[in-house]
């Protein structure tokens, strides 16, 4: 915990105390802290940070007596902050709040609490503050505040209600729409916002509240009404407008937000935020005109991360990456986007062949979804350009320093150790992995996967099993474990089982319906079996399912076909071994043109006759 609390909590109460304890008297209720522009200030350790002299607090605090045990207490909770002794403190200030029942301790409780992050007692001292001062706005906003921590929508509503009918704060009181996250909660809250009791002029915000929570729950088409009808009551509202594009990107009618929006900046064309969002739409519909938009927006300011950021992404998507370079450069100096500007120049080096240059930038990736991708490929440069060694020692360096990443970390030293064709050593690591975390699904998945291709299936089925123990109905380990039976047992019909579950669970897979496809042809099942094949082909045209389907139209007799749907996968993958396998099996060479079958049909039809 960070000391500057001290400052922030002790003054008021200290000079109050120290004054009382002179005069025997009792202790000062604490003044309103505003800060500079003169709005109460809220925050998590601070309640503003105008600065209030002792003299000033003696002279506007009332004062009404105290027991002597209370100003003994409450001097012994403030030298116990100047120690740091928070736990000491928080309890002493607790008890003579709920004894004194005086403003000022009240605060003092509840904002020592609220640092110690013990949101209950922080609620509790909120109410009774309340209780004491209804009308004081300080009050009603750490109120909020303590319901928010809570994730209490329902309750923080009340607050922001209030402080949006006494003082205008319709900030607060549409913010309260982003404190739940499970449905049921924003159920609730939805009805709570529809019961709120607000003069006429506010009951538009009501509109908008709830059609933020209806988007939240996936009902579009009453969120979309919802915006329209707050938009129809107040037209040009930013907010309504984002919402309502918002809406409309979510159902697909992309054109239809963006000249939404396009039509606003007419009437807007200083409207910031209205010109980021018309940015954001046109990378999806025009990013020619979309990088105009960023660059106007650059223009007015330079210094706009968040700008730079998001126009150095498209224009990495458009090749330009010398200019994206730059953007992500001057992006990184924002503490939010640092970690994702990183990786970007990271990569940027690394298409352009600078391995130290990409290892400088991936190594400053410390956080953040780009973390693991940032992890991996640096392990992978380090493997290169130095040695193996290295690249496993920072690995597992990484996973001493995030033990949260551990289970993902020791994938990624797996897979290094695979491309460098140890598979041995692979294995191992993914066993130390699951000494350290027994029955983690993705572990048990991953060595199962090095196990099979060790051609341990024994293993495999130990792992593919102990994980559909752990998730009965998961599709993928159903599918893996039926497929992997086809390939190195005879127990077709316990496989054809598997794979029919994992097929019920998750029809559409493109892998599972290959599957079915292989399992029936294994099963003498050709013409059930070709179905499943080209369903799976048309879906995802993969070498792997190319070299099954080829196989069975060579079976039926459709050896041209056959020949067709190889070449197709060698096209992608040349010399797939699967396909040159099957191929060589078969009796035909990989490079043998799909028309020659032609003269073997023929050749074989003259013989017969």
């Amino acid at each position: 915990m960070e000391n500057n609390i001290n400052t922030s909590l002790r003054n008021p109460i200290t000079a109050s105390l120290l004054a009382l304890l002179l005069a025997v008297g009792g202790c000062a209720s604490s003044p309103q802290n505003t800060d500079a522009s003169g709005n109460t200030a809220i925050g998590d350790n601070t309640v503003g940070e105008k600065a209030v002299s002792d003299k000033e607090v003696l002279a506007e605090a009332p004062v009404k007596p105290f027991p002597i045990d209370s100003l003994y207490d409450l001097l012994a909770a403030d030298v116990a902050l100047t120690r740091d002794q928070f736990d000491i403190a928080l309890p002493k200030y607790l008890d003579q709040a709920r004894q004194t029942g005086d403003p000022g301790v009240i605060e003092m409780a509840g904002r020592v609490a609220n640092y110690m992050r013990d949101y209950q007692a922080t609620l509790e001292m909120t109410l009774l503050w309340l209780t004491k001062e209804p009308q004081n706005p300080v009050a009603r906003e750490a109120a909020m505040q303590a319901y928010a921590k809570l994730n209490d929508g329902v309750g923080a509503l009340e607050q922001a209600s209030w402080l949006y009918q006494h003082r205008d704060d319709s900030e607060a009181f549409l913010a309260v729409t982003s404190i739940p996250t499970e449905q049921a909660d924003i159920q609730k809250l939805l009805q709570a916002y529809t019961e709120v009791e607000l003069s006429e002029d506010k009951q538009p915000s009501v509109l908008l509240a709830t059609g933020i929570l209806l988007r939240e729950i996936g009902q579009l088409d009453k969120s979309e009404q919802a915006a329209r009808d707050f938009l129809a009551a107040v037209p040009d509202d930013e907010r309504g407008l984002l919402l309502l594009a918002q809406v409309l990107h979510q159902r697909d009618r992309i054109e239809e937000a963006a000249l939404l929006i396009a039509r606003a900046l007419k009437r807007q064309p200083d409207n910031r935020k209205l010109r980021l969002q018309y940015a954001r739409f046109l990378t999806i519909t025009d990013r020619s005109l979309a990088i105009e938009q960023f660059d106007m927006l650059r223009e007015e300011q330079p210094n706009d991360q968040e700008v730079n950021f998001l126009l150095a992404l498209l224009l990495l998507n458009e090749g330009n990456g010398e200019r994206a370079s730059e953007l992500f450069t001057q992006a990184s100096s924002s503490p939010s986007l640092r970690a994702d500007a990183q990786y970007h120049l990271g990569s940027i080096a690394d298409s352009d062949n600078q391995p130290a240059v990409a290892i400088k930038h991936y190594s400053q990736v410390r956080y953040g979804r780009n973390y693991l991708a940032a992890a991996s490929r640096l392990s992978v440069l380090l493997a290169q350009h130095n040695n193996m060694d290295t690249a496993r020692r920072y690995l597992q360096r990484l996973r001493s320093e995030q033990p949260q990443q551990a289970v993902a970390l020791f994938q990624i030293e797996s897979n290094l150790l695979i491309s460098a064709q140890q598979p041995d050593q692979a294995l191992s690591i993914l066993t130390d992995g699951l000494d350290a975390f027994p029955n983690d699904s993705q572990l048990l998945y991953a060595r199962s996967m090095v196990a099979e291709q060790q051609d341990n299936f024994a293993l495999a089925e130990q792992d593919l099993r102990a994980l559909l123990a752990l998730d009965q109905d998961n599709a993928v380990a159903l599918n893996a474990l039926g497929y992997t039976m086809i390939l190195h047992t005879d127990r077709r019909e316990e496989a054809y089982k598997l794979i029919k579950r994992a097929y019920l669970l998750n029809p559409g897979d493109p892998a599972t319906i290959d599957s079915m496809g292989w399992v029936l042809f294994q099963m003498d099942q050709p013409d059930e079996a070709l179905a499943f094949l080209q369903k799976a082909y048309d879906i995802l045209p993969d070498p792997e399912i190319a070299s099954h389907l080829g196989e069975v139209h060579w079976t039926l007799g459709n050896r041209e076909r056959a020949l067709e749907v190889w070449q197709q996968g060698l096209q992608q993958v040349p010399d797939h071994p699967s396909i040159v396998e099957t191929m060589e099996r078969l009796g035909t060479a990989s490079d043998q043109p799909a028309q020659s079958s032609q003269a073997d049909s023929a050749a074989a039809q003259s013989s017969e006759e």
